[in-house]
């Protein structure tokens, strides 16, 4: 049976919206300082709206294809440039989750794996994956974030006693910085990638509660992401966790238990593993998801798919200092295909087809 609940689309959004942030945070501390975790609780505040908005709009007019709201919101080559716009942004987020798969197995634990060796471990269980029904899809994601939330709260517990709440004051001492509104922007860039999970909303059979259930999406991801901002400033302080490329490996390195178990790595690479896997599998299924009625032949069409994926995620993978800057671009692309091109085209499908205008044509 392929649906889902409004209860299963939590997960969907979570899966795609904290592994990122969690992952490289020195990226934002490093533009917006000490107060980055501020910046992530405006961006936060940002996102909850930009997301309510979104499926409310979704909601009112009873229209949950992306494809249809895309295609009936303006006129059809302006709809086709738009859509194709946001195909490509899925397409580099899926690069992006592999790409940083293999860099931190890499330039952790397995210093010695070839990049490419990383990336076909990654990329290989997913071919068997895309070839299934969504209900195989949705058994993975409910499995997947379920270890992810729980790993997050373990991870939190045992590394308290190692963060220093003095790290965060002054709270804005140097006021509101060109920096930190920067970082505000650049986290609601990693905030909006929740619309790489909005394509499976018209797999969604029963939508009478979908609203408040999105609702707990957002601010659970929020939740999330805000604790891990302060984490690593109380941890390391702002001008060391800005230099650190995976902050929470080495927070977990300092895990000690029991006095004599050190696994605070295990916590971080369960994290990391499943988390971009969920990622890179949602960010793809939504491309089959877009694309299913232009692909002729499905098994060829991921062949290639996988093949450029393989081999853009080689080539970033390989070097810590070009991932990292082509991930602050990654944000930017995203505040302008996941946040201001759904914001124009979904309002644009609002004002034509909102249940008030549905009325006055009738009365006409």
């Amino acid at each position: 049976m392929n649906k889902i609940s409004s209860k299963h689309f939590i997960l969907f959004i979570i899966g795609v919206v904290i592994i990122s942030l969690k992952t490289y945070p020195s990226i934002f501390i490093d533009i917006g300082g000490r107060d980055t975790w501020l910046a992530s609780l405006i961006a936060s505040i940002i996102f909850v709206i930009f997301l309510m908005y979104i499926v409310n709009i979704c909601n009112v007019t009873k229209t949950f294809d992306i494809n249809y709201i895309f295609a009936h919101s303006m006129p059809k080559a302006l709809s086709f440039i738009l859509m194709l716009i946001f195909i490509i942004t899925l397409f580099i987020n899926a690069i992006e989750a592999g790409a940083l798969e293999a860099n931190i197995l890499h330039s952790t634990l397995f210093l010695e794996t070839p990049v490419w060796y990383a990336l076909a471990f990654f990329l290989l269980p997913s071919l068997f994956i895309f070839n299934k029904r969504l209900r195989t899809i949705l058994i993975f994601v409910l499995v997947s974030v379920f270890i992810i939330i729980i790993n997050g709260i373990i991870f939190f517990a045992l590394s308290q006693s190692y963060k220093d709440i003095n790290n965060l004051l002054p709270v804005l001492g140097s006021n509101i910085s060109y920096g930190f509104v920067i970082s505000t922007l650049l986290i609601l860039g990693g905030f909006s990638s929740f619309m790489i999970a909005i394509p499976f909303l018209k797999f969604i059979d029963k939508v009478e509660h979908i609203r408040i259930h999105t609702l707990y999406a957002g601010i659970i991801s929020a939740a999330f992401i805000i604790i891990s901002f302060v984490g690593v400033i109380t941890a390391f302080g702002p001008l060391r966790a800005a230099n650190i490329f995976y902050p929470e490996f080495i927070l977990g390195q300092r895990i000690e238990f029991g006095g004599f178990i050190e696994f605070g790595e295990l916590f971080f690479l369960i994290q990391t593993v499943i988390g971009f896997f969920v990622k890179y599998v949602l960010s793809t299924y939504s491309i089959l998801l877009i694309c299913e009625k232009y692909i002729k032949n499905k098994r060829i069409f991921i062949g290639i798919y996988t093949f450029l994926i393989f081999v853009f995620s080689n080539f970033l993978g390989m070097n810590n200092y070009l991932l990292y800057d082509a991930l602050k671009y990654l944000q930017i692309l995203n505040l302008f295909s996941f946040v201001l091109l759904p914001i124009i085209v979904f309002s644009l499908y609002y004002l034509r087809h909102s249940p008030k205008k549905s009325l006055m044509k009738k009365s006409k």
